[in-house]
């Protein structure tokens, strides 16, 4: 699986996380384990001592301990203030909102009882190379001084062709990785560097309007020129508010009943599991427009949105959690790392506005009907409506072109696809597929 955490603009860096399993030929696991837990406390001194105002200088000095390898406790410090500034970053955001929706953040957790992911920088705290025999990647990692642990890495084979290609390449940059423990399984988190060249929006051929709600985003391929629709997609992943509901209805009763370790653990599964659907989704989107000729993925620009609704505790709960700016990341870290450019326009009445003559129309449910006689468009989906909106603002935002005349009236059928399995085979499809189902036979 890889994962994708940083990237910056036009012609820069981006970053992103390969998950791997580890498999140790030798050395003493119980080694790893010691090393997690002085992890845990290095990490907690960190953040007590922040909390006192030492620099970071100082901390280096106080955290110090014969049986961590020094490298190690510089990158375990590094993470531990950089989940620190994260936190204050977040507590002042809270701060200055005039009706802040939820309660206020809390400080890191500096709980005991758990041990903490080991953060390793490459050729220091672990070192991976290639079996020329085997084709295998080995790894060694130092979890204290003078003692050696080592394997190999499994994974897919697609994410362990692109590590070899990482570690092959003079352009990659192997960076830190973490080393966590679940379920009975060790797992190396590795991150890797490159530099991209992602084309300008105005160089674009084809539009894909992508709209997200709280159920599903729709997407819409648009080709610059003559509007014609080339694709259309909607991808539903309404598991995710079905599955944060029922976590928040646990967790509620959990702390009223004072259970702060099953609330704590049950929060790390609604993580995971969004973090799992969001990747599946900002992949097949990225995937769905990397089939058509230089496209530009653009967004609604949410900032301001959410600040104006309010709609009382329930729907603000709803509407609030909804990871719409963590699917974004996702899509925007994927498609610079396939040298896709993104964009954002304005997101005011996208959804409620004719894609073919601009009238202002009715929602109804899902669907979506134009009040104009002389247009009378009826959309089979008033997302996709939505998407299509987005790709036409692009188009004027990129040719300065303020037409009235939009798209064909006659937009082909919508395809709704789950990413969940269906019948007997749970197995859900692959994000490669998905994103097929949405290009038209004479795009």
């Amino acid at each position: 699986m890889t994962v994708w955490i940083d990237c910056q603009s036009v012609g820069e860096e981006a970053t992103k996380t390969i998950q791997t399993r580890l498999h140790i030929a030798s050395g003493e696991r119980s080694w790893l384990h010691d090393a997690r837990l002085a992890s845990r406390e290095i990490f907690n001194d960190t953040i007590h001592l922040t909390q006192q105002g030492y620099t970071r200088t100082k901390i280096q000095k106080e955290v110090d301990r014969d049986d961590f390898l020094r490298n190690n406790k510089c990158a375990v410090v590094g993470k531990a203030l950089q989940t620190w500034d994260s936190y204050q970053s977040l507590k002042e955001w809270w701060e200055n909102q005039d009706d802040p929706d939820g309660g206020k953040p809390t400080p890191p957790s500096t709980d005991k009882s758990g041990a903490y992911p080991l953060v390793m920088a490459h050729t220091e705290g672990y070192r991976l190379t290639v079996d020329d025999d085997s084709n295998r990647v080995q790894v060694r990692i130092s979890p204290k001084p003078y003692k050696k642990v080592k394997g190999h890495l499994r994974g897919e084979p697609d994410v362990m062709d692109e590590l070899r290609d990482a570690l092959a390449s003079e352009e990659v940059d192997v960076g830190q990785a973490e080393l966590l423990y679940r379920d009975g399984v060790y797992y190396l988190h590795v991150t890797v560097t490159r530099e991209f060249n992602v084309p300008e929006p105005d160089t674009s051929d084809t539009l894909v309007g992508v709209d997200i709600n709280e159920r599903n985003v729709a997407l819409t391929a648009l080709d610059r020129d003559t509007m014609r629709t080339k694709g259309t997609l909607v991808l539903d992943y309404g598991q995710v508010k079905q599955e944060r509901q029922r976590y928040h209805t646990i967790t509620k009763r959990c702390q009223e009943h004072g259970k702060t370790s099953v609330y704590r653990k049950l929060g790390g599964k609604e993580e995971r599991f969004t973090e799992w659907v969001l990747h599946r989704l900002s992949r097949a989107v990225v995937e769905f427009a990397e089939q058509f000729p230089n496209p530009v993925i653009v967004f609604e620009d949410m900032e301001g949105i959410r600040e104006e609704m309010q709609y009382g505790s329930y729907m603000n709960r709803r509407l609030h959690k909804l990871p719409f700016h963590k699917f974004e990341k996702f899509v925007s870290y994927k498609a610079t790392w396939r040298e896709l450019p993104t964009d954002a326009v304005d997101a005011y009445y996208n959804s409620k506005t004719c894609s073919c003559c601009g009238e202002r129309g009715d929602r109804q449910g899902r669907r979506f009907r134009c009040p104009n006689d002389e247009c009378g468009v009826v959309q089979d989906h008033a997302d996709r409506n939505a998407s299509v909106n987005i790709a036409w603002r692009e188009k004027v935002k990129l040719d300065d072109n303020n037409t009235n005349y939009r798209t064909h009236k006659t937009q082909p059928q919508v395809r709704l696809v789950r990413l969940s399995g269906s019948g007997r085979v749970s197995r859900p499809p692959s994000s490669r597929s998905l994103a097929e189902q949405g290009v038209l036979a004479h795009g």
